[in-house]
């Protein structure tokens, strides 16, 4: 990283001007000020490249609140010029690029991003872990929800989302254990009680109660803001979705 190379070049040339200026007397002495130095320069580094790439975040933002999904993309991708000079950055463009991939069915292209974002938010796996379900690769598909409840074990979504695709895979029973794992992390939670006693009754799961945010992932065709009944209307023309709003179908 850029940024943590050049902090440490300008910390090491604080302590060397701290020693030969016999502000300190001992090489260790000069660590200190090396130390504040380095940490200091990259906080400074960090914000001054947050405010190069906010624009282009919000640029990104107005493209996808217009319904203009590929200009979004675009510009997210623009944002990754600057990885290399903050450490968090590109990991959370990956989420957001590999979530607007998934969105339009681009499950390869979801796939290779997802993989490279960063596990926090826990969506970014749950994203990834249902990429791989409408691949049909359930081994892949275990590893990211195992990652995503890791990370999500409060979110009571997470638990279900795992839940759901094991049930559209036949697998009630594995259902059922993970719905029994989430309520130990989330024992009052009754979302999820409701849905182990129907995957233990061989029905489906209830994701109604998640609403909006069960709808973001397209699992089942909803789409969010619109009525699962009315889904179809979501492609007439004049019609805008917004983020991770076109229906995904199987």
């Amino acid at each position: 990283m850029l940024t943590i190379i050049s902090s440490l070049l300008f910390g090491f040339a604080v302590g060397a001007v701290f020693r030969l200026s016999h502000l300190v007397h001992t090489l260790p002495g000069a660590i200190t000020p090396a130390v504040i130095a380095a940490v200091a320069a990259a906080i400074l580094i960090m914000r001054s490249v947050g405010k190069r790439v906010q624009p282009v975040v919000e640029e990104a933002q107005r493209h996808l609140q217009g319904g203009r999904r590929e200009l979004a993309l675009k510009s997210l991708k623009q944002a990754l010029g600057f990885q290399a000079w903050h450490p968090l950055l590109a990991g959370q463009v990956h989420a957001q690029v590999g979530a607007l991939e998934y969105a339009s069915g681009n499950y390869d292209e979801a796939i290779a991003e997802l993989e490279k974002a960063s596990p926090r938010p826990w969506e970014s796996k749950a994203f990834l872990a249902c990429a791989y379900f409408k691949k049909h690769d359930e081994e892949h598909m275990k590893k990211a929800f195992e990652r995503a409840v890791k990370v999500g074990k409060k979110e009571s979504l997470a638990w279900t989302l795992y839940a759901w695709c094991m049930v559209a895979r036949g697998k009630k029973d594995e259902a059922a254990k993970i719905l029994e794992r989430g309520l130990k992390e989330i024992p009052a939670d009754q979302r999820l009680q409701n849905n182990l006693e129907l995957a233990q009754s061989g029905k489906k799961l209830k994701v109604a109660p998640y609403a909006e945010r069960w709808a973001s992932f397209g699992l089942d065709g909803s789409t969010p803001g619109v009525p699962k009944g009315m889904k179809g209307f979501a492609q007439r023309p004049g019609f805008r979705p917004g983020f991770r709003q076109k229906p995904i179908r199987r």
